[in-house]
């Protein structure tokens, strides 16, 4: 049996301490390359061993409010844990392997922060460590908070713009109807014009007859009956300008051809008397669902306003308003108001349907009439109004939606 020489043990003794220094140098070259690599990283890195941080990355230090990494080795993970989010961070630590998942983390000083953090097991030099990559969220959380408050205000701008717009819309609806009143009146007058007349003629027979000593019973009766005639046609006037005026409530299937005939019966009189001929023709079976009276309104403006075209217009030729309806293509109805007073003028036609805007004066117009038959055809009906010149005047068409 060989002996080892003492020469011999301190020989292998030294190889062994050699090896032992190569192997501690070697390991502190891995630990700092491995220092270098996850302070590389742009998210927190974080490294424990049974809930211990055992590493962390320049950037955890940072997240955590800390100056030295021996404020943070060596302590619990769940420290760094803000209570509410202690119970969720248990849960997903339990696991090998966790996504995204957001909670609420401590720093050095106490404060919170919102947070994404993603763990995931690893075994280092027969260990398990856990590493866990932190991004904090406050940056983005404030942002979102900012974005939230300003779509919020942003909110309630819009809902009080709507608001304003939809007073003026009321403003501009209540001087329309003041205006609609003042025409209305007008209208009556010209019908009442002619039953006025023959009650006077009545009222100066029966004084006549009452001074040739003719005035008896019969006569009476007859005064009695053409008297009433005349009244309740008066009266019958006012009932279908009051129904014909009184604001829609609810919407109704109606008759094109009917509504239109009423409107151009109640205008009629007045473009009459001043020389203007006013010609209808319309198709049979032309029904939309909407608000009649509304519609008819919108017939009248348009109407007022060529018969206020012609009035202006210069010539010796016959003035004449014609309006017509039929079904245009699918299940369109088209009505178009035409006038031969000399058309628009171009500078003007860009304006034709905005608020005030009037080529009367301010004593002869609102301009209301033509903005609030735009706002009934295409707001209130889902319709179409447009305006262009003819050879002669100018032709408004509106289309409506009709039913089968």
């Amino acid at each position: 049996m060989s002996t080892i020489t003492f020469d011999t043990m301190l020989i292998i003794l030294g190889g062994v301490l050699l090896l032992g220094i190569l192997w501690i140098y070697l390991l502190t070259k891995q630990r700092q390359k491995f220092k270098q690599l996850i302070d590389f990283a742009i998210e927190g890195l974080i490294i424990s061993h049974k809930g211990c941080v055992v590493e962390i990355n320049a950037q955890a230090l940072k997240l955590f409010g800390g100056t030295d990494k021996e404020e943070i080795l060596g302590k619990s993970m769940f420290k760094f844990i803000a209570p509410e989010s202690k119970e969720l961070v248990q849960q997903q630590s339990e696991k090998s392997h966790t996504e995204m998942y957001e909670c609420m983390l401590l720093r050095k000083n106490g404060t919170s922060f919102p947070a994404l953090v993603r763990g995931s097991d690893m075994i280092s030099f027969g260990k398990k460590m856990r590493v866990s990559a932190v991004i904090d969220l406050s940056e983005l959380k404030e942002a979102q908070y900012a974005l939230q408050a300003l779509n919020d205000n942003l909110e309630m701008q819009v809902q009080t713009q709507i608001e304003k717009n939809r007073q003026q819309e009321m403003m501009l609806f209540q001087q329309s109807r003041h205006a609609q009143m003042g025409e209305m009146i007008s209208m009556i007058a010209h019908q009442w014009r002619q039953p006025l007349n023959v009650l006077s003629l009545l009222a100066q027979n029966i004084v006549f007859k009452y001074k040739l000593h003719k005035l008896d019973d019969t006569v009476l009766d007859e005064f009695k009956e053409d008297s009433m005639r005349q009244i309740l046609q008066m009266s019958k006037t006012i009932d279908d300008f009051r129904d014909f005026f009184k604001p829609d409530k609810a919407i109704k299937i109606f008759d094109v051809k009917q509504q239109l005939f009423h409107a151009v019966e109640m205008v009629k009189p007045i473009v009459a008397s001043h020389g203007i001929e006013l010609t209808f023709n319309a198709e049979d079976n032309l029904k939309i669902e909407s608000f009649p009276n509304e519609f008819g309104q919108s017939i009248i403006n348009i109407l007022n306003n060529a018969k206020d075209v012609l009035l202006e217009s210069c010539g010796d030729h016959t003035k004449q308003i014609i309006v017509e309806a039929k079904r245009g293509e699918n299940l369109d109805i088209v009505v178009s108001i035409e006038d031969n007073g000399g058309g628009i003028d171009e500078i003007v036609m860009p304006y034709i349907f905005e608020p005030y805007f009037s080529t009367k004066g301010a004593q002869h117009g609102t301009g209301l009439g033509l903005y609030m038959t735009k706002i009934i055809v295409e707001e209130h009906m889902h319709g179409r109004i447009s305006v262009e010149n003819t050879p002669e005047g100018a032709r408004f068409q509106i289309v409506l939606r009709g039913l089968e």
